[in-house]
């Protein structure tokens, strides 16, 4: 059964790929995108964390971000300024990617994109006796976000590279996947020139 739904799935795709036009550049003319990610970030550095980021793109140009940390800047305790267990100071760290590239349009749902970017950890600790707030409101009701302190100590700088694959089963919509020396993440971007043909 596994079998049959890959030839199935095979023959789908070839049958799709034999009526496109391959390179087809005109495919990002006026393609503008806007997106979200996530994954791990700071591969081969000195930390590694699970972040999130965003992306865009227009006329096949790509550029992204992903970024974790500093792990305790929000966490809910907070200690003493002369703390005698010496709990005041958490080791802390963070980790940024910054990708940018070419979507190469293989098919009209497929791209691939070379990219190059740079990867930037720091460390250093966050202050649990510090703390600063945050609001927003929405209408009537205002929210508080308490957070701590992150003072850096030390900061690498690695270059990065790699590439990504981009599928888009619907026009609107495309998935994408990135694998490069610092970061290996996911996302899904939503088309904003065919999203403003359908109010047309």
């Amino acid at each position: 059964m596994k079998k049959a739904l890959l030839i199935f799935a095979m023959g789908a795709l070839l049958s799709m790929s034999a009526n496109a036009q391959w390179f087809d550049f005109k495919n990002n003319v006026h393609r503008y995108e806007i997106g979200i990610n996530l994954g791990m970030v700071g591969t081969n550095a000195q930390f590694t964390s699970f972040g999130f980021g965003a992306s865009v793109s227009a006329w096949g140009v790509y550029l992204d971000f992903i970024g974790a940390g500093p792990m305790y800047k929000y966490d809910n305790r907070v200690a003493s300024m002369n703390d005698p267990y010496n709990q005041r100071f958490f080791p802390d760290s963070t980790t940024t990617a910054i990708n940018l590239g070419y979507q190469i349009p293989v098919l009209p749902w497929l791209r691939v994109m070379p990219l190059i970017g740079f990867n930037v950890n720091t460390s250093g600790h966050t202050d649990m006796a510090t703390h600063n707030a945050q609001t927003s409101s929405d209408g009537d009701y205002v929210s508080v976000e308490l957070y701590h302190d992150y003072n850096r100590e030390n900061t690498w700088t690695y270059f990065n590279f790699g590439g990504g694959l981009v599928i888009s089963p619907i026009k609107w919509v495309s998935i994408y996947g990135v694998y490069t020396k610092q970061a290996i993440y996911g996302g899904v971007t939503f088309n904003l020139s065919a999203l403003a043909d359908l109010e047309d």
